[in-house]
């Protein structure tokens, strides 16, 4: 009878193990990834120690991803700052066809900037059956409940807003991230330093904000970013990005335990390594670049945070990370807002673009030009790198193709799918006729093949457009001048002339990926 007992024991712990191993078994091709995308804030490409070997910035957990992904080495974001790389991350179509126009940017208090009924990646997604999230940065807008209607329009444009008063933080936000594909998100509405200081949980502020800077300062010792800022209490600088990493590996676990039969979708959008440059204190001294560099040396350990939480929870073979940035570096060379800095990699020989000139906000490649890992142990093969050009726009189409999702003419107009790089079964050097860029101050430049155009002279689409308006150009070959030091549009005046007409096409028709 004691053995009849021991062997009905084991058999009752056995078949439950037996049973979930046949499970984690069962063939990968039926069941769909979860999708984890890290996107870094301000961070160069040469930050990444493993893209650059002269990298004076450890960055063991980033090395160690790289390592087992297939590393594009020639990604660009949407746009040379925040606004417009995450909008174009969100919606597969450029920026400066919004609201904003070229060179456009959201003020602190301004109202949403994705269009009514603009289908997101998260809408995607979500259609798809998976379970969506965001946590960090939005910076797509907010519109604030407010006390005085009439102001609505002055909000939305007015670049740092101060009538406090008018706004009810203590109400849910009239339109948020969950209006666009989220079924959870924990944000903050901007950067680090923009207003309000505070976190936005499913569209409601989780403390209200009552704190002016100084009361701030007075109170915590930390400086905001700005001396104008409203600010929460309890919300710090040292407290942001661990609270965000906390969020984000949350997320992940709490997912994949109580929705085990449903794939997940986290955007985790990093406040780091953008101003204000404050590492908490156990980083500080961890690199050999200054403060900032310590702060990506953070960056790094929360990425490495959650990369253990998905291999903890046993989903890292079906799980699809991509880990890129908003765009390049700012420039630091130059005394850039030093108090926001605390530390100038200049005086430490560490170049944040790596191999490229330029800077955030700016045309040459270091603006835009990005780290892009993207790893599924299930589907791609480890250790290669692609020199496909890629788009932040291309994510939407590529993940729509990965799903058998067929997308309509109205959605993703600027993007790509690079889906067949992924599976190996092709990678031209692009995907795309050709793809635009826009800086901060309305230029734009657009790239073909290796050559990259740029436009000076016009700010705006309608100026670019008017072929009376006065224009001047620089070529560069990007294949033999990757710094882009020699102007060679006098020697290809018929590739200029083309360029041009293919640019003011992209303009004049709303879309720059033929029609599906």
């Amino acid at each position: 009878m004691n053995r009849t007992f021991f062997v009905l024991v084991c058999w009752s712990v056995l078949v439950p193990i037996v049973a979930q191993k046949d499970v984690s078994a069962a063939p990968s091709e039926t069941l769909r990834p979860n999708i984890l995308i890290i996107l870094a804030d301000d961070m160069g490409y040469g930050d990444v120690a493993f893209l650059n070997r002269d990298s004076r910035i450890p960055t063991p957990n980033l090395d160690s991803l790289a390592r087992e992904s297939l590393v594009f080495t020639d990604a660009h974001s949407s746009g040379s700052y925040c606004v417009p790389s995450r909008y174009g991350l969100l919606t597969g179509r450029y920026m400066w066809r919004t609201r904003l126009g070229s060179g456009g940017n959201l003020a602190n208090f301004a109202g949403t900037l994705i269009e009514p009924g603009r289908k997101t990646l998260a809408d995607l997604l979500r259609e798809a059956g998976y379970f969506t999230g965001l946590v960090g940065k939005w910076h797509q807008g907010i519109d604030w409940k407010l006390r005085d209607e009439s102001a609505r329009e002055v909000i939305r444009v007015h670049p740092n807003y101060q009538d406090f008063r008018n706004i009810d933080f203590a109400s849910p936000v009239l339109k948020g991230p969950m209006d666009y594909g989220f079924d959870y998100s924990f944000a903050t509405s901007g950067s680090a330093e923009m207003n309000p200081s505070t976190f936005i949980e499913n569209n409601r502020v989780t403390a209200v904000p009552t704190l002016s800077s100084r009361e701030a300062k007075d109170k915590y010792g930390q400086w905001y970013g700005r001396d104008d800022n409203i600010i929460a209490e309890g919300h710090t600088m040292d407290r942001l990005v661990p609270t965000l990493s906390k969020k984000a590996c949350e997320f992940v676990e709490s997912a994949t335990r109580t929705r085990p039969g449903q794939p997940f979708f986290l955007y985790y959008a990093m406040t780091t390594p953008h101003n204000p440059i404050v590492p908490n204190r156990e980083f500080v001294g961890t690199s050999r670049a200054g403060a900032y560099g310590d702060f990506v040396v953070e960056l790094d350990h929360h990425v490495g945070a959650i990369l253990r939480r998905i291999a903890e929870l046993g989903i890292e073979k079906n799980t699809i990370v991509i880990f890129t940035s908003d765009n390049g570096p700012v420039n630091r060379t130059q005394g850039y807002r030093a108090r926001w800095v605390r530390g100038d990699t200049a005086v430490y020989g560490h170049d944040s673009n790596g191999p490229f000139n330029g800077w955030k906000a700016g045309l040459q490649e270091g603006g835009h030009r990005v780290p892009f890992f993207v790893r599924w142990p299930e589907k791609i093969k480890p250790g290669r790198s692609c020199p496909t050009t890629i788009l932040f726009n291309d994510v939407l189409p590529t993940l729509a193709e990965m799903l058998n999702v067929k997308l309509d003419n109205h959605t993703a107009e600027d993007g790509q799918s690079f889906f067949k790089a992924l599976t190996q079964e092709a990678s031209p050097r692009s995907f795309h006729e050709a793809i635009v860029h826009n800086s901060s101050d309305g230029t734009f430049a657009i790239r073909k093949g290796a050559f990259k155009l740029t436009v000076n002279g016009p700010k705006t689409i309608a100026q670019v457009v008017d072929d009376a308006f006065p224009v001047s150009f620089v070529l560069h070959d990007l294949s033999q001048d990757i710094e882009e030091t020699t102007d060679i549009s006098h020697h290809h005046p018929r590739m200029v002339k083309e360029m041009h007409a293919l640019l003011k096409k992209y303009l004049r028709d709303g879309r720059s990926n033929g029609s599906r």
